[in-house]
């Protein structure tokens, strides 16, 4: 997200700000983010690595600065919602115009910076990576070797896709649950290209509540779908289910109902089975 007349102070948080979550920074990643000259841009690094010289090192083969094991949140916080606001993902950092804003579109997922850069890389470079994973089914801290290829926002949370090789299955990682993270070049897992589902476009169409009166219905219909009948969306066929939680759509009307439930979807049983997830 670009952004005008930027301060000094401004771009030196952000190239802190990519250090600590991407793990890397380019000029022209800077200049992705801000309207500035190259020569400004590379006068910014320069600048942040006079001010933190053991931050970051320079990796002339792709002409980067890659982060070091003594980079700490000097100019931020080192916050993954600072990230957000930086590449233009979060709903927050809008109340600084000129008029008050507040978003209630919060995480809650607890991400730590060195691990995300690290998967973040992973991502780029289409590498494999061992984690340390906890989940519902397995609470206890046990290690994964994945090949991750997305992230997936989801409401609060965050999620990472991928290759399992445990689970010799693509599946979605929820971030807050990866304690830690390690490179595992010498593995060969697929990757995006052999994603079916990922690769897989879906129409999911969200319509109002069955057991809402006609002028509620009419109402739901205003809200959300301009008058139409019916709110369609195309998404790749594992967002199906986040879409649906994050609309609080009813996947069984029968058992979530209105008020808590105002939409639902259409045509749950002509959806291919396992997708969303059943109250």
């Amino acid at each position: 997200m670009p952004r005008g007349n930027a301060a000094p102070e401004e771009r030196l948080r952000a190239i802190e700000t990519l250090l600590l979550w991407e793990g890397r920074v380019t000029r022209g990643r800077l200049l992705d983010l801000f309207p500035v000259h190259e020569t400004m841009a590379s006068r910014d690094l320069l600048a942040y690595r006079q001010q933190f010289p053991r931050a970051l090192t320079s990796d002339l083969s792709s002409k980067a600065y890659e982060a070091t094991p003594f980079l700490q949140p000097a100019l931020t916080a080192g916050t993954f919602a600072e990230y957000q606001q930086l590449i233009g993902l979060a709903g927050l950092g809008v109340a600084n115009g000129p008029i008050p804003i507040e978003s209630s579109h919060l995480d809650a997922t607890q991400i730590d910076f060195r691990n995300f850069a690290r998967l973040h890389n992973a991502v780029r470079t289409s590498a494999c990576v061992r984690i340390e994973y906890r989940s519902m089914r397995n609470p206890e801290r046990h290690e994964r070797v994945i090949r991750p290829h997305s992230f997936i926002q989801a409401g609060p949370r965050w999620h990472l896709r991928g290759f399992c090789k445990e689970a010799k299955e693509f599946r979605e990682f929820n971030l807050g649950r990866i304690s830690s993270t390690s490179t595992e070049a010498d593995e060969m897992l697929p990757g995006i290209e052999e994603d079916k589902d990922w690769l897989a476009l879906i129409k999911l169409r969200l319509v109002p509540h069955r057991d809402l009166s006609v002028p509620q219905k009419q109402l739901v219909r205003d809200e959300y779908m301009s008058g139409t009948t019916a709110q369609v969306f195309e998404v790749r066929m594992p967002m199906v289910r986040y879409l649906a939680q994050s609309f609080r759509a009813a996947v069984d009307p029968d058992r979530e109902k209105p008020p808590s439930f105002l939409l639902m979807v259409e045509g749950v049983e002509s959806l291919p089975s396992n997708i969303l997830w059943q109250p």
